[in-house]
């Protein structure tokens, strides 16, 4: 059998390094991970000086077996979508055997996007050096996450990188998912919403005046709402610079006050109970959360832990407020499942399994439940969307046009009728 030279981590994140004999590079892989080593590379030391030509054959076909010679496609900015795939590949490959920076170099090397292809690049160049695979990415944690990175750091820790991986690779894809539903959700509302203001930009600027030019040919006394239109467009048309102006400096004023921590606490909590909109985010809030607490606790990370990195995956201010008073309340000695009892923002439902599951042992397991039930009703509020919102904001239309239309003939009606009084 050949000689192949390997790099591995044990349990305590300590370099192991040798030489041993396989009847191949993934028997041995194998074989160093039921002894819970983390496998980083392993070569032929007689091959250590091929060329880069020679040693692209075997990736290339290594990853045609595996992926069907697909690639990722993407532009220049590393998208989640990006990140879901690398994820999917990376997890085939340690599980098929493959040294974790054989498998870095084979993905930098299908990637399109040049921006990922060097990050991943350089994180092979960080491994080669000795540096874990959670310490080379997290240096770029801005572009993985922080979920990303621990679960990583877990799977290295526990010795069940492959396993993590995989786990890993399911709960991005859902994110992925998860974010595809929200905008589908917010797609049709905004559209309607953009059609509405054109709507009212043309009956202002366009309508309007074109019925005032041919009242002013009566001569006559024009109804009070008739009046009140036509001074709301004059007021527009001749102040529109102040008037867009004035938009400009209340959007940029929200925009100014949720970067505030204050103000994205008050705009995040608002959201959560908004009419109409607002229970969709409180389940997508409840999803995102459970489901990363969830992959969290599973991979071995501590309760602590899981919630503070959980929170941050919300994007909801007020989620994040509430979890960091449950963390700092069971680091005192307090179970979970009686601090999310204390926050209405939590179901008794949720309560419920989370107690279910402290003593039976599975909270991942039930977490994992709540977080696909949450996933099931954004499904079907998501589904129920465009019924819901539809005609609210037909009606919406339909009243704001029909007044303008109303006061505008008002007084072709008047006239109409003296008219016919005359005769």
């Amino acid at each position: 059998m050949p000689n192949y030279q390997f790099k591995a981590r044990n349990e305590s994140g300590e370099l192991v390094q040798g030489i041993r004999q396989a009847s191949s590079e993934s028997a041995l892989a194998t074989q160093l991970r039921t002894e819970k080593l983390t496998v980083f590379s392993i070569g032929d030391p007689a091959s250590a000086g091929a060329s880069e030509g020679a040693a692209a054959k075997p990736q290339e076909s290594r990853l045609k077996t595996l992926f069907g010679g697909k690639r990722l496609k993407s532009g220049g900015k590393v998208t989640y979508q990006d990140i879901a795939v690398f994820c999917r590949q990376l997890a085939t490959l340690i599980n098929a055997g493959v040294s974790i920076l054989d498998a870095i170099e084979d993905i930098s090397g299908m990637v399109t996007s040049q921006k990922f292809r060097e990050l991943l690049k350089t994180a092979a160049a960080d491994i080669r050096q000795g540096n874990t695979l959670s310490g080379a990415l997290k240096k770029h944690q801005k572009v993985f996450g922080r979920v990303f990175v621990a679960l990583i750091a877990a799977g290295e820790k526990s010795g069940q990188l492959g396993k993590v991986l995989k786990d890993l690779s399911a709960y991005m894809e859902n994110a992925v998912k998860l974010r595809g539903k929200v905008k589908a959700a917010m797609s049709y509302p905004i559209f309607v919403a953009i059609f509405f203001l054109f709507a009212i930009v043309g009956l202002i600027f366009f309508l309007v005046p074109k019925f005032k030019a041919m009242f002013a040919q009566f001569g006559a006394q024009l109804p009070l709402p008739t009046r009140i239109t036509v001074a709301v467009s004059e007021t527009l048309i001749h102040n529109l610079p102040i008037a867009i102006l004035l938009l400009a400096g209340a959007i940029t004023g929200i925009v100014m006050f949720y970067r505030t921590p204050k103000g994205r606490l008050v705009i995040d909590k608002f959201m959560l109970a908004a009419p109409l909109l607002g229970p969709m985010f409180a389940k997508i809030v409840m999803a995102r959360f459970f489901q990363t607490l969830a992959t969290l606790i599973k991979s071995g990370n501590d309760i602590v832990s899981s919630l503070d990195i959980s929170a941050t995956t919300t994007d909801n201010a007020f989620m994040e407020k509430e979890v960091e008073q449950i963390k700092k309340r069971v680091v005192e000695g307090s179970t979970l499942s009686e601090e999310l009892g204390r926050h209405p923002i939590f179901p008794s439902m949720v309560v419920r399994m989370a107690a279910v599951g402290e003593k039976s042992g599975q909270l991942d397991e039930l977490f994992y439940r709540v977080s696909e039930y949450y996933n099931d009703e954004v499904d079907a509020i998501v589904s129920s969307m465009s019924a819901i919102i539809e005609p609210v904001l037909i009606v919406l239309l339909g009243g704001v046009v029909g007044v303008f239309i109303i006061t505008m003939y008002l007084p072709i009606f008047k006239l109409a009728a003296a008219v016919m009084n005359k005769q």
